[in-house]
């Protein structure tokens, strides 16, 4: 699965140790100038069930990462969307010891989110109290990125590939595809989260996981070209199925809390409708809030991030259904993938660890229900 830290080439500052366990994130930088909701929309009888379940703490996978279910959390508390539906919502961003989905296994916090659905199923399988709640992309945003001799997969036969902790079960059902043999490629855990070193002569690698999302932009921003300078495989490319960033509940404060936890759900994806149609405001918004929490921001990089996971999400829309709104159908396939390779010793009930009608319930067809 995939491990705290989740997102490759971070700023440096977010790769110093904080000290404690949590640092809470301050809120309030200077940002671009939008309409902050006042006032609550909700009944007297919602926002007191919505009080009694105390500040909902959100643990950030990836500090404040441009990416689905980081930055529509920080802004839907930015928009005052969580206020205007009675919630108290704290942003917590762990250190690079902590893991965020232990954390809100745990109950020391409430939600987080996982890379995609076999993360999820992977990190749930020894028991984790823990409950996907919302699916926000149906395709997989991860990749593998080589040197630009290589012109199909299977000549990665015989040569190093990188990857961070495991191999994402998208990744090696696409190697596989594309005529690799796993038994074939000596693979190296990379902890440098460094894409640069694709092009070092130590270890030699040939190639190396990384997310649509963050490696190519910063190999593009450092001078090498796609195609000419690298090249990038996407699972897509080889009929490949996959999802990215699920936000997942501690199941016991789901299962107490249930009107508070849907409409923490409905005021995130109204901020991610927000962001889908505003998405340069959406982003300085969210970088204003880090700026202010004392991490380094690179405006640029993080609104090309946003532009391509966007684009993610709108193409890979379920049919008929709202944006998260997630099915056991749409988990299938890496349900048999993470059995298959081995990542998990029995199938997943997905009944247990998805909740397929938390979100659905807060739409009208693909139209968000908003007070």
């Amino acid at each position: 699965m995939r491990h705290h830290p989740l997102r490759a080439l971070v700023p440096l500052s977010l790769a110093l140790a904080i000290s404690g366990a949590l640092m809470s994130a301050p809120v309030g930088a200077s940002a671009p100038a939008v309409k902050v909701g006042s006032g609550v929309l909700v009944s007297k009888a919602e926002c007191a069930a919505n009080r009694a379940a105390g500040t909902i703490t959100f643990v950030s996978p990836f500090g404040y990462d441009a990416s689905a279910g980081i930055i529509d959390v920080v802004d839907a508390k930015q928009l005052g969307y969580f206020q205007q539906l009675c919630l108290t919502v704290a942003l917590e961003v762990p250190s690079f010891s902590v893991s965020p989905y232990e954390l809100v296994a745990a109950g020391q916090g409430t939600v987080t989110g996982e890379g995609s659905a076999a993360d999820t199923m992977t990190g749930t399988a020894g028991g984790a109290n823990l409950v996907a709640v919302a699916t926000l992309g149906a395709t997989s945003d991860y990749a593998i990125v080589t040197r630009p001799s290589i012109t199909k997969l299977s000549q990665l036969n015989g040569k190093i590939l990188g990857y961070h902790t495991v191999l994402p079960v998208v990744l090696a059902e696409m190697l596989r595809r594309g005529g690799a043999s796993l038994s074939k490629i000596t693979q190296v855990n990379d902890t440098s989260y460094d894409p640069s070193i694709l092009f070092n002569t130590q270890p030699g690698y040939s190639a190396l996981q990384a997310y649509q999302s963050n490696e190519p932009l910063t190999l593009a921003a450092d001078g090498y070209r796609l195609g000419t300078g690298f090249r990038e495989w996407t699972p897509a490319q080889f009929g490949v199925q996959g999802t990215f960033n699920v936000q997942v509940m501690n199941g016991s404060f789901l299962r107490r809390h249930p009107t508070a936890a849907a409409d923490f759900l409905r005021a995130e994806l109204h901020a991610l409708d927000f962001c889908l149609g505003h998405e340069t405001t959406c982003v300085t918004l969210e970088q204003g809030v880090a700026k202010a929490a004392g991490y380094s921001s690179n405006l640029s990089h993080a609104l090309a991030e946003w532009k391509i996971e966007a684009g993610l999400i709108r193409k890979s829309a379920l049919p008929g259904r709202g944006i998260g709104v997630q099915t056991a159908s749409e988990w299938a396939s890496e349900a048999r993938a993470v059995l298959s390779y081995g990542l998990v010793a029995h199938a997943p009930v997905l009944s247990r660890i998805e909740n397929t009608t938390l979100a659905a319930g807060l739409y009208h067809g693909t139209t968000l229900i908003w007070p």
